[in-house]
């Protein structure tokens, strides 16, 4: 049973598979492989935490070239031969960004609940890898993204507005996660009844 999250998402793939698929057939006539495009998209992403909080420009640049070549290597894949090999390299490298973001932001909050986050983050990601992408996961990348790109704009409001927009960007994206854990509770628990 897919949870809204995941029709969400399939039906985001969807879109962007109808609309978008020419570019991958684009970059693979180039010779550049899915693979490729996701080793891309991991360095763009190490290069988007590294610039968070030190360059919010650069930040904006890279984080929005990281999104776009991870979307990109879905394409590519779509365009030639998905490999087993390359979902899991893309799932792994998109936790990866994911988990660097939030270590990055704890570090700069000193605030100690980030990594009770991180950790749940973790455990979301072992279970989903460990049941073979079967057991429902929400992911949170993106969304943890996005918001840093407006950080900035919270201190108009109020001096400490930006790091208002911070802390409740990992109090959402932490929610998020417990509602992942939930959904594979629940998962598991329909599993068990069955058997």
């Amino acid at each position: 049973m897919e949870s809204s999250n995941q029709k969400f998402v399939a039906k985001c793939r969807e879109f962007k598979e109808k609309n978008f698929l020419k570019w991958g057939r684009f970059f693979y006539d180039l010779g550049i492989s899915a693979n490729t495009m996701t080793t891309i998209s991991l360095i763009l992403g190490i290069l988007t935490v590294y610039f968070l909080f030190s360059n919010h420009l650069l930040f904006v640049v890279f984080a929005i070239l990281h999104l776009i070549a991870d979307g990109l290597d879905g394409l590519i894949a779509k365009a030639s031969q998905p490999t087993k090999f390359g979902q899991y390299y893309d799932l792994i490298t998109d936790r990866t960004i994911a988990i660097i973001t939030l270590i990055k932001l704890g570090w700069y909050l000193q605030d100690y609940y980030v990594y009770i986050i991180l950790g749940l983050l973790i455990i979301t990601q072992l279970v989903y890898f460990s049941s073979k992408f079967e057991y429902p996961v929400v992911f949170v990348r993106t969304g943890l993204l996005i918001p840093f790109m407006f950080y900035p704009i919270g201190i108009l409001f109020h001096p400490i507005g930006n790091t208002f927009i911070l802390t409740a960007t990992y109090l959402i994206v932490g929610g998020f996660i417990v509602y992942s854990l939930a959904l594979q509770l629940q998962h598991f628990v329909k599993e068990i009844r069955k058997a």
